[in-house]
């Protein structure tokens, strides 16, 4: 046989064995027969669990001192001590609890130091800071009127600032924020018991906290949201456990569908209570508001929340509380003695042992 012929059968046999090796690798051969079937491919590994972070802070006010400061150029300086992305946050929601608007330089009413606005420039304060939503449902909303109401509204618009519970449309009040993160869906509500000294009206422009009207619109967003939030502002201040009018406000928006609820208005805080699946916030206190006159209003927390999604399936955790010393410039607090005091104060008003979530 000649060379070049026999190097052709070499070859010839050398890729039939290489081509049954192969077959042999992706294919199960069946021991007796011809007959081969292909092996199925590996199962799927369970689906991977999105997530989105939520950090929730108290009230903030922008009027009084910390306006006139703003106004004179220091745009960041309540936030100067307190880097907000250290929470590593995807969502930053605060009470605005101060109008922002302009009044010639007026951040306080001349007649009443409960009458407060903040500066337009505001809107620029909480966007440096990494703020990204905040409830505008309180009872400062028309310090200055339904004209500062708008003008707040606009100005947050202008700085991407999300916002919930004012309107000036009447219809409007109780469409709920939609926020979306990660795939999962999230709506935020946001309403007060009451408006400083009770306007005639006040209810067409600031969400109130009535239940016939909040609820149906609540279970109406359920049917395109993972979950449903609501702030709530009422209560009494500076108080040392919340008012049982509160409790039952927000043990009813629990059971009627709300994972969470978070409360305002006291400027101090309270416990966290399990219900059902649901949690509730009684009080996250004073975040950027100077009130020396309480202790409790001077120290406060945060906190944080994590939403994950599968699938069809959803949950939520709280992570952690996040301590912080508040005033004209709030920081985190470092003092080991009052974190102390603050973590055994809000354990003493809660329904469950939070040592794990204080870190």
């Amino acid at each position: 046989m000649p060379v070049t012929t026999s190097i052709r059968l070499v070859a010839a046999v050398t890729l039939l064995i290489l081509a049954e090796l192969i077959i042999a690798h992706r294919l199960k051969i069946r021991p007796v027969g011809d007959d081969i079937e292909a092996v199925p491919p590996p199962p799927a590994g369970p689906a991977v669990w999105s997530s989105a972070s939520f950090v929730a802070y108290g009230d903030v006010n922008l009027g009084r001192t910390v306006g006139q400061r703003i106004l004179k150029g220091a745009v960041d300086h309540p936030f100067a001590k307190f880097d907000l992305r250290e929470d590593s946050a995807d969502i930053v929601f605060l009470n605005l609890e101060s109008p922002l608007s302009d009044q010639g330089g007026e951040t306080v009413s001349p007649k009443s130091n409960i009458v407060f606005t903040g500066p337009p420039e505001g809107a620029r304060t909480l966007r440096n800071a990494g703020v990204t939503v905040v409830s505008t449902a309180n009872n400062h909303a028309l310090d200055y009127g339904v004209s500062a109401l708008g003008e707040t509204v606009r100005h947050l618009d202008a700085q991407n600032i999300l916002h919930a519970g004012t309107s000036t449309s009447p219809e409007s009040l109780f469409l709920p924020l939609l926020i979306e993160k990660n795939s999962i869906k999230i709506a935020i509500f946001a309403v007060s018991a009451f408006v400083n000294f009770n306007p005639k009206g006040w209810e067409r422009t600031v969400a109130p906290a009535d239940t016939g009207r909040l609820f149906p619109a609540m279970r109406a967003v359920r049917k395109s949201a993972d979950f449903v939030l609501v702030s709530y502002h009422g209560g009494v201040e500076y108080t040392n456990a919340p008012a049982p009018a509160t409790e039952r406000f927000a043990a009813q928006c629990i059971d009627g569908g709300a994972d969470i609820v978070l409360g305002h208005h006291p400027h101090v805080t309270f416990g966290v209570h399990r219900r059902g699946k649901g949690i509730v916030v009684h009080s996250l206190g004073n975040f950027i508001f100077f009130q020396p006159q309480h202790y409790w209003t001077q120290r406060s927390y945060g906190v944080r929340f994590v939403f994950e999604k599968r699938e069809d399936s959803v949950r939520f955790r709280l992570d952690r509380f996040i301590p912080v010393k508040v005033g004209f410039q709030t920081e985190r607090m470092t003092d080991t003695a009052q974190t102390g005091l603050l973590r055994r104060r809000t354990q003493r008003l809660s329904n469950f042992d939070i040592t794990s979530h204080w870190k």
